[in-house]
This record gives structure tokens, sequence and C-alpha cells, in this order.
């Protein structure tokens, strides 16, 4: 019995020596390429580097539209028998025959794991398994579920080749496939993800790499109470818009969500995200959601709605008071074949631009073929005679941006053309077009304003232009923080202006917050929401879809000194117009562009209040003498009962820190009041 025993003993031993992890991963990065975030763990193995594999809310997304592949590194072995688990949620189909997106690697691809819908029912898909060769050896019958998490376990036994896969297992006796394979075996060393077309969409979470079922099992089971990835962000909103809190969370499913406001539960609000449409004053305040599981529950952080109701400007034009005014337009020119003044795009754009009459325009997208910036000149003296136009901003050879002004344009400059991107989080890539700048000398203004615009690189907020685009607007702010603002120019008006492809308030999957980089604290530069005054909305693309507008992508974002004198904005629409007065057409603002323009009034930011200093009277004159600013035009008028007043003087320019005017003394008794124009 002693002997026995002893053997017992040295057995455990022995077997318990042999199990180890060789890989675990959990994807908790901060979001953006895997390879870069990972710090090194995962290298890029085959395909382009460009359309990276990327980590968005803790988990890897893998997706038919990109097609780089990354693997990780085992833990040196001599074990024969290979086991990976991972939980996956598919949220777009594969095709019929689908295509391999996992695998172990090394010298050769072993237990390829394949998503395909052929054999499934309508909406379904199924998973597929092949070890030794790339075609499909077997294919599970169980259907599967977009948007459900399933847990996966894949074995591979080295010596013979053969691979097995479980769906949803609790032991490796619950049934499984198995590849019919011939003896074939390879060095194993990592474990790799792939992306190719027909995989259709997935992210895929807890992958644990190990040498016996029960220890891939545990890590790829998503499990435990719910743990909050990303936290719903607060807002601040105009009123009448719509705005979209989400959530991101990890743990074992099912999760159930439940959104409170104010601590009254919200009914209906039960999915990661929410979404409020036409919001009121009513509806700010704190918001949060409460996550439950099987296993506990959590709450999120507070999240705070702030809504503003702005004084709308009075359709169609502006107040009366404001002393420059912006507009910025993209103008959908990307491979425009006629961009000359007979075409009716560029003739719907100039009859807007000159109904609007704008200080100053922002174009984007102008097309290089066919050398449309090259005919702006022709634009300009047929719709803005008389307006200065600079247009040597950098280009992706497709498209350039340009600005015009009813004022002088001191300077222009491009920045950041071609820049690397590298240093902001985007490899291997340079900014895809530039910031343009052109100086501007604006009637009383004692300082030059600087008017800057952008295209910054479009596309699909899950794409990898999401990051490129990230990237080139953390380059802008570091531009505005290193580059311009030092020195003088932060005491200067300026602004930013541009086709910035974000719609702030619906973020979309896989959004980098593009805007949050430009509008912050360091740049000085600010948030506005500009509306249309009719129908309310903030929307600005697309206009030309059918499914009408859902995106806000075109934005005027001023630093401080203009931010504090806005006096009014609008998004235009012509089709909103009630009889539009010539030279307008109501389906200008279709025929001119994808886009809608946005337009933004300002006050001067150095009218500053004057007094009286004295009034004097001479024999046959009177004396009134003020408080000046140079360079400002001053007016005077007389009145004997307050009610109808009489111009004396007007277009008075100053030309110091004090101005008199003289006048005839009058027979009966009079009152004077001066004025600053306009």
């Amino acid at each position: 019995m002693k002997n026995l025993l002893a053997c017992l003993c040295l057995f455990v031993i022995t077997a318990s020596s042999t199990a180890a992890v060789l890989l675990t991963e959990n994807f908790n990065y901060t979001n953006g390429p895997l390879i870069t975030v990972s710090g090194g763990t995962w290298a890029h193995t085959s395909g382009a580097t460009t359309g990276e594999v990327d980590v968005a809310s803790g988990a890897v997304n893998l997706t038919s539209a990109e097609v780089e592949d990354v693997g990780a590194s085992l833990t040196a072995t001599t074990s024969n028998v290979f086991y990976a688990g991972f939980a996956v949620k598919f949220s777009a189909l594969p095709s019929s025959g689908g295509e391999y997106f996992a695998h172990f690697d090394g010298s050769a691809f072993r237990a390829r794991v394949r998503s395909l819908i052929g054999g499934a029912a309508s909406g379904k898909f199924r998973l597929g398994l092949s070890s030794t060769v790339a075609g499909i050896n077997v294919t599970n019958t169980t259907d599967l579920s977009l948007n459900v998490t399933y847990t996966v376990i894949v074995r591979l036994t080295n010596t013979t080749g053969v691979a097995s896969l479980w769906i949803n297992p609790s032991a490796e006796s619950d049934p499984s496939i198995t590849t019919t394979e011939t003896a074939n075996s390879s060095t194993v060393n990592s474990f790799a993800l792939r992306q190719t077309g027909g995989i259709g969409t997935l992210t895929l979470d807890n992958l644990t790499v190990a040498t016996t079922f029960a220890e891939a099992l545990a890590g790829g089971v998503t499990s435990g109470p719910p743990l909050i990835l990303v936290q719903p962000v607060s807002q601040t909103v105009t009123q009448g818009s719509n705005i979209t809190f989400s959530v991101a969370a990890s743990g074992g499913e099912p999760l159930s969500y439940q959104w409170s406001f104010s601590g009254t539960n919200l009914p209906g609000a039960n999915s990661a995200s929410l979404i409020l449409t036409n919001v009121t004053v009513a509806q700010a305040g704190d918001y949060f959601v409460t996550i439950t599981n099987l296993s506990g529950a959590t709450n999120s952080d507070l999240a705070e709605l702030t809504v503003f109701v702005p004084q709308p400007p009075t359709p169609p034009g502006p107040p009366l008071t404001p002393e420059l005014s912006v507009l910025n337009y993209n103008t959908h020119g990307n491979f425009v074949a006629d961009w000359s003044t007979n075409s009716l795009q560029v003739r719907a754009i100039g009859r807007q631009c000159a109904y609007l009459n704008p200080d100053i325009i922002t174009f984007q997208e102008i097309p290089m073929t066919n050398s449309g910036w090259a005919k702006l000149p022709d634009f300009i003296s047929v719709f803005l005679p008389g307006y200065y136009l600079a247009t040597n901003s950098g280009t992706d050879t497709f498209i350039r941006s340009a600005i015009l002004s009813r004022y002088p344009i001191t300077r222009s400059q491009s920045w950041l053309d071609g820049a690397d991107l590298n240093p902001f989080g985007y490899t291997n890539a340079n900014f895809t077009r530039d910031l343009f700048e052109a100086e501007i000398a604006v009637p009383n203004f004692p300082l030059p304003l600087h008017v800057f615009t952008t295209h910054l690189k479009s596309g699909t907020s899950a794409s990898a232009d999401a990051q490129r685009r990230a990237a080139e607007a953390s380059a802008i702010s570091n531009f505005f923080v290193t580059v311009f603002l030092p020195g003088t120019n932060g005491t200067h008006p300026y602004l930013l202006t541009g086709d910035l492809n974000e719609d702030i308030a619906r973020p979309a999957t896989g959004s980098q917050q593009p805007i949050q980089r430009l509008a912050n604290n360091a740049t000085g530069l600010h948030l506005t929401t500009p509306t249309n005054p009719v129908s309310g909305n903030e929307l600005t693309f697309s206009i030309q879809s059918v499914n009408g507008l859902t995106r806000r992508y075109d934005y005027i974002l001023p630093g401080g000194l203009l931010y504090s004198n806005i006096a009014s904005s609008m998004v235009f629409r012509t089709d909103k117009l009630t009889n539009p007065p010539a030279p307008l057409l109501t389906n200008d603002n279709y025929t001119a562009s994808d886009h809608l323009p946005v337009m933004m009034w300002f006050a001067n930011p150095y009218g500053t209040p004057f007094r009286l200093l004295s009034v004097e009277s001479a024999t046959n004159t009177v004396t009134l003498r003020w408080e000046s600013v140079s360079n400002r035009i001053y007016g005077v008028e007389a009145s004997t009962n307050f009610n109808a007043w009489s111009t004396l003087a007007s277009n008075l320019t100053a030309t110091g820190t004090n101005t008199a005017f003289t006048t005839n003394s009058f027979p009966s008794q009079r009152f004077f009041r001066v004025f600053r124009l306009p």
C-alpha cells in the first residue's frame, strides 16, 4: 500500500508539470493599432501594413475590409498538443465560402478557424476548421447569430496535424468537430489573427493559448461580473440636437443595461447606447447606466448633459450688428469634370455665396482635375467681384483648399503638408492634405485675423481612416500649441474651419474623437453648434443622400477671442426657405454639394465702450470730445425731443485716443449723441 501511494503521488506531480499557459491576452489596451498599442506583444506577420488590426473598447477588431495579419509569440514548450480559447462576436456576416481568421503559426499554418454562411439559415453563420490545407475540412452544424458572444476552443495535435473545435463547451468531452488529416507536424511558436475578404466583421477577446483544455476554457470564457471599459462622456449641445451616450463593458453574457436620468430609470433604455432626439432644457442633468449579469452589477460614471438655447438668427440673413462673417463650405469637388462657371454645381455654390455675402469663405475639396482650383478667379469675377483669393494650399493631388476674403489677405501659408504622423499614433503614413492659413487685415481689427482651414482624412469611423484622421487632428493641435500660439499670435483672433469628418453628437463605433483633439484648452479652439434656423438641425451631411442628413462633418471652431464675440450662426439650406429670393433656387443646396454650408457672424472683439469727455460751447459753435480707438469710425446726431435724430456727421475716422467734433450752434435747445460705426 505504501508503494502504491508513492506511485500515485509521483504521477500527479508529473502531470501538473506539463500543463502551461503559453499566451494570455485580454486586449485591454488604449484604442489604436494592435501592434502599436500592445508594445511589441503583437507583430505584423503578413498582408499589407495599412488596414491594420486595431483594438477598440478592450477587444480586437477583425474585418473583411482590411488586410493586415498579426501574431503573438507563445512561451516555449515541449508539448505536442495545443489549445486556444477565445470569445468572439460577429457584427457582419462572412461570405458564402468564408475565410479563416485565426490559426496556430510557426513553420506552417495549423488549426485554421474559419467563418462562413454556407449551409446556414438566412442571417446566420457557421464556423469551420481546417489544418494542413487552407480549404474547409469540416464545418460545424450549429447556426450562429450576429451580436452574440461565443466561446470557441480549438485544439491542435501537432504530430498528426489534426485539429478540433468546440463552441460554448463546458468540457473536452462535449461535442466538437475534428479535421481528417495525414501526419504532418510543424513547429508551433505563435498564434495569429488574420484579416481578409470573406471573414465578415468580428471582435475577438480573452485569448488564452495553453497545453490543456481547462486552461484554454478558463481564459476564453467571457465571465465574471460586468466591467466597464469605456465610460459615457458628458456632452454640451444646443436645444433640438440629437445626442448619444454610449458605454462599453465586458463580463459574462448576457449583459443587461438600464439607463437612468437624475436617479430615475428611463423606460425602454436597455441597450449599450442611449439615444436622445430633439433634446430640451428639461432633459439636462446627470445620466448613468446600470449593467447587470448573473455574476453581479455595476454603475457607470455620471455623464452630464448640458443643453443651451441660442438666440436664433432671423432667417435667412445675418443679425444687424456683426462686423465679421465667415462661411465654411465643402464643395464636393473630387474628380469633378467641369469646374467652370458654366457648371451647374459651381453656379449653385456661387448663388449661395453671393446671397449670403460673407466676408470670408473657406472652401475644401476644390478639384485639381481640370484645374478646378485655377478657375477660382473666374468664380470670383462672376459671383464675388473684388474678393481676395489664396490657393497655395497643400494637396493629395486630387483636391485642395482655398480661402476667399472681402478684406486683404496679407499672407497665406500651407502647414503640415505631408507631415509625418508617426509621432501622433499613426504609423508609416503622412498628413493627407494640409492645414491652410490666410492672414487677413479686417477693418477695425487692430491685430490680423488668422483663418485656418483643413480637410481631414475621410472615410468610415470603423476603418483605418479614423485612426489617420485622429492623428491629423493631433498634429494640428500640436501645431497650435507649439508653433502658432507661442509669442504674439496667442493674442490674435483666429479660427479653424473645415470638413473634419466627424459627428461629435453621434460618435460612431471606432471613433477616435478628432473634434475633442482639436477643440480643447490647449489649442484655445471652441466647439460651436450652428443649426438650421428653420429645422433646428445641426447636421451637414449628406443632403444628397436618400437617407437625408445623418452626420455633422463641417465645423467652425473659433479661438477664445472670437468665441466670446459670436453674434449668430447657422447651417444654411435653400430648400428650407419659403420662396427663395433671387438668385437662389430651392434645390441649390442639393446641386452644389453633399455638404451644407455653415456660417457664423462675430462682433468686433475690439469694440470697447467709450465715454463722452466734454461738451464745450463758444459764441457760434459747439464742440463734442469723446474717447476713441484709432482707425474706428464714429457718427454724431442731434435731436430736439429724443425721438427724431438728424445726422450731423458720419464716417469720422479717429486718429488717436480721443476725437473732437465741432458744429455750428443752434438757435434752440439740442441734444447730441455720438455712436460708433458700423
